[in-house]
């Protein structure tokens, strides 16, 4: 019989309702955490003077080993990982084992574990997203100068480069991360010391345990800290967000690779064809990252849903929500890393791209010319452009009636020659100049900044991650 229900209940529970209760298939992913806490527990306790070192040891070369071996299967009626621990904590030594509930329930313990083990899953996801952004700015380097058009309600709209698309993604997704420095602090609080939900009596020392697990702060208030996963739905945000870009990133790849518009072609190892159609290269990859999106939100709205009505003080409901935190970063994960591997190697169809920003898309910009040179207001060389633009389509513009269209106007001092000048895609990206253009210069600053934010922030990832995993092993080690 379960330690837990030996004192106070009679009866085993059958397997089909301890299976239906257990939250051992997915406590795999806090099993590390609650190890460690464990151990800090135990030291703390040692430290008070309530257990003996050698007791510890003892505990502590246990965690130790279940750390390096970890169950591959466990019995449901064993309830949770909390119960498979101290049981094996018990049999090293039996009372370090039967003070692992001193002033510590498993309600602070597995709030503390998921805590712990969301701000590794968040520097993680991070550092994967980072090598995503790293891969679309070094595209964006290569393309700065590639002429491709840029859309506006899926029309062809002005020139711009590839180089210019690709960096406004990396941008996206940087800012996104950007906010995982406020995100990390939001959940790196300790609510370990709060017992089941009021403290207690014991000597235990909330912050010096907070230290040995590498929290900042606490969780203070006991009730609050014991239920506290608020900062889940924060990272759930985090994560929808990076999903909707991955999204839109997808679209795009698997528009412009449709023969339609013919301007990226998606490698072979990154589609399928069809079992029926042998001419199909279908972009399947891009279109299940298209798809992330939706699965990521319905997690969150199940956490959402979950985290609702819910009166004060530990409720199993509780367990549940994990999971789907757990999904949601699996899912970012691998969508990140999966576009990176398909934007390195995706073919550009330059000459495609080309024509594409040619004829009345460069219209906007010629409007600026006319604003310029033939002293219109904007909105006469607006009307006038909109003209040309019908005759542009029709290809039927002459000389004749570009004079006839201009004289409208009041433009005649524009010739035929200068108007034909200004129809240059080249000349019109190098011809931007506010800040953030697809200017190729332009972008390359861009991407010069991003590329240095990128590297700070991976390095305060790195190095967040390095300094928990050096305190983890050694918080275990007896």
């Amino acid at each position: 019989m379960s330690i837990f229900r030996s004192a106070k209940l009679k009866k085993e529970m059958d397997r089909e309702t301890a299976e239906y209760i257990s939250s051992l298939s997915f406590d795999n992913e806090i099993l590390n955490a609650v190890i460690w806490v464990n151990a800090v527990h135990l030291r703390v306790l040692y430290e008070k003077g309530l257990i003996s070192i050698e007791d510890l040891q003892k505990a502590l070369n246990t965690l130790r080993e279940i750390y390096e071996n970890p169950p591959k299967e466990l019995d449901p009626r064993i309830e949770d990982i909390h119960v498979f621990i101290e049981k094996a904590v018990s049999s090293a030594s039996e009372y370090s084992g039967g003070m692992l509930s001193y002033g510590k329930s498993r309600n602070d313990t597995v709030a503390t574990a998921i805590r712990i083990r969301a701000r590794e899953y968040l520097l993680e996801t991070a550092l994967t997203e980072l090598s995503l952004v790293e891969t679309l700015l070094k595209q964006a380097e290569i393309h700065f100068e590639t002429i491709f058009p840029i859309y506006t309600h899926l029309q062809r709209a002005v020139p711009g480069t590839l180089g210019f698309l690709l960096h406004s993604y990396a941008s996206k997704i940087l800012r996104n991360i950007s906010n995982i420095v406020s995100i990390y602090a939001r959940v790196n609080l300790s609510p370990l010391g709060s017992a089941a939900a009021t403290g207690s009596s014991t000597p235990v020392d909330r912050l010096r345990e907070a230290q040995l697990l590498g929290f900042e702060d606490l969780v203070e208030n006991a009730l609050d800290a014991t239920t506290s996963r608020d900062y889940i739905i924060t990272i759930s945000s985090y994560l929808v967000n990076s999903a909707i870009t991955y999204s839109c990133l997808a679209e795009e790849l698997i528009l412009y690779s449709t023969e339609e518009f013919d301007l990226i072609e998606t490698p072979d190892e990154f589609t399928s064809t069809s079992s029926i159609m042998p001419q199909k290269k279908n972009p399947v990859v891009a279109e299940i990252a298209r798809t992330k999106v939706g699965e990521v939100l319905g997690e969150m709205v199940k956490i959402v849903s979950m985290m609702s009505r819910q009166p004060s003080g530990y409720n199993l409901d509780y367990q549940q929500i994990t999971p789907k935190l757990w999904n949601s970063f699996r899912e970012v994960k691998e969508t990140a890393k999966i576009l990176s591997r398909m934007i390195a190697v995706i073919d550009v169809n330059k000459e495609k791209a080309l024509k594409s920003c040619t004829g009345s898309i460069l219209l906007t910009e010629v409007a600026n010319r006319f604003v310029e040179e033939g002293k219109l207001s904007f909105r006469i060389a607006h009307q006038l452009c909109a003209e040309l633009s019908e005759v542009i389509e029709k290809n039927t513009l002459d000389n004749r009636i570009f004079e006839e269209i201009t004289r409208k106007y009041n433009a005649s001092s524009i010739d035929y020659e200068r108007f034909q000048s200004w129809l240059d895609p080249y000349m019109i990206i190098h011809s931007y100049r506010t800040l953030g253009s697809a200017n190729p210069e332009e972008v390359k600053k861009m991407i010069e900044v991003d590329r240095r934010r990128m590297d700070g922030l991976r390095q305060w990832c790195g190095d967040t991650l390095e300094k928990l995993q050096k305190l983890f092993i050694s918080s275990i080690t007896a």
